[in-house]
């Protein structure tokens, strides 16, 4: 669909070189063509217009502005086209949105793009909805598109990336990504690490997947194994892959060995992303291991006393003498237990695990052996 806005309004011109001290403008537009959105400085020189863009200050001569456009008429204008446009219209709404960036009207432009993500984020996948790239400029929780970050504003972008508002989360998620590799702001990313919000953790593990603080790893790798939300997980294991650490292997291996299959799983899920090869040895014994349980934990217990006595003897004949070599026995008596106890395994791997094992030693060896620990343990042999 293609929108038709109400046309231009012709507010003021600078032809006579002067502007009206009550105007605030939000775009400029130049002989050239040029425009510049933002808002005319009140105490601009007598021969140049300064205009606050999100890029900051724009001065532009007096003599070659032609038009100024005012922010309360392209509100009106920009209401009057959404109400044309048809429930539904995504396109028609993306449209709009652009049509308000290149006015300056930013708050407008996000929520007209919440508005489309939140009409198809139900089963479809958001990155597919292509929104104007001049989106991620835009000012969220007060921040811009350049400068530095302090703790306070980067945890400001954190806390709006996991918000309700789905095109301002992702607006938040890449202005954080992009001024933090500015500023040390490792704090306000460790922090973030601990948000019961999925999203927030995600995007602080992305930042700091981008600068690698020192002393931050430690606490990525929790994330990794320990997190409940796989994705965050997944973005954890990334961002141990940006730091390059050979010994990130050492814990993952660890954790194979551990009884709860949870960690287990997520030690999996990494070694996989990772395709670590140090890891064939640890999961060959876990596939023993797991196969070789015999379930139920068993416990023999005896209490027994033991007595001696001569039982009989056994008589021998020899030359002139009677010889009687005594048969000594033993009586035992006490209490035997055979106990299974209720409620407590050995850990016996379940066979879906066993196949996910099976499957991922495939994957980093190339070797086609299946369950068969055996084989598994001949061929690592070999490879010694």
């Amino acid at each position: 669909m293609t929108i038709r806005l109400l046309p231009t309004l012709l507010l003021g011109t600078f032809a006579l070189g002067w502007i009206a001290p009550a105007i605030r403008a939000d775009v400029v537009h130049t002989a050239s063509g040029a425009a510049a959105a933002g808002t005319i400085e009140e105490g601009s020189p007598a021969d140049s217009v300064i205009v606050t863009t999100l890029a900051g200050p724009v001065e532009i001569p007096r003599e070659d502005v032609v038009l100024v456009e005012n922010r309360a008429e392209l509100l009106r204008a920009l209401r009057a086209a959404e109400r044309r446009v048809a429930p539904g219209d995504l396109d028609g709404t993306i449209q709009l949105a652009d049509w308000a960036l290149r006015k300056g009207l930013f708050d407008s432009a996000l929520e007209l793009a919440d508005s489309v993500l939140d009409a198809v984020r139900r089963g479809k996948d958001l990155s597919a909805v292509k929104l104007p790239p001049a989106l991620f400029e835009v000012p969220v929780a007060g921040i811009g598109a350049s400068g530095a970050l302090d703790e306070e504003s980067a945890w400001a972008l954190l806390d709006a990336s996991g918000g309700k508002k789905p095109a301002t989360a992702l607006v938040a998620a890449h202005r954080l990504k992009t001024l933090a590799v500015r500023s040390d702001v490792s704090a306000a990313l460790l922090r973030g690490l601990e948000d019961p919000r999925p999203k927030v953790r995600r995007t602080a593990l992305e930042a700091l997947a981008l600068k690698i603080p020192e002393g931050t790893i430690e606490r990525v790798i929790e994330r990794m194994l320990f997190d409940r939300d796989a994705r965050v997980r997944a973005a954890a294991t990334e961002t141990v892959q940006a730091y390059g650490h050979d010994g990130v292997i050492y814990p993952l291996v660890r954790a194979l060995r551990q009884d709860d299959p949870s960690l287990r799983s997520a030690a999996m899920d990494a070694i996989e992303m990772l395709r670590d090869r140090r890891a064939v040895a640890t999961l060959v014994r876990s596939l023993r291991a797991g196969s070789a349980g015999s379930g139920k934990v068993r416990n023999h217990i005896a209490a027994t006393t033991q007595t001696s006595f001569v039982k009989d003897y056994d008589v021998e004949i020899a030359q002139a003498a009677v010889i009687a070599d005594p048969v000594i026995d033993t009586v035992q008596h006490g209490v035997v237990l055979d106990v299974a106890a209720a409620g407590v395994s050995e850990r016996r791997m379940p066979a879906a695990e066993r196949a996910r094992v099976a499957a991922l030693l495939e994957y980093l060896t190339g070797q086609s052996f299946g369950e068969d620990v055996a084989r598994w343990e001949g061929w690592l042999e070999e490879q010694r």
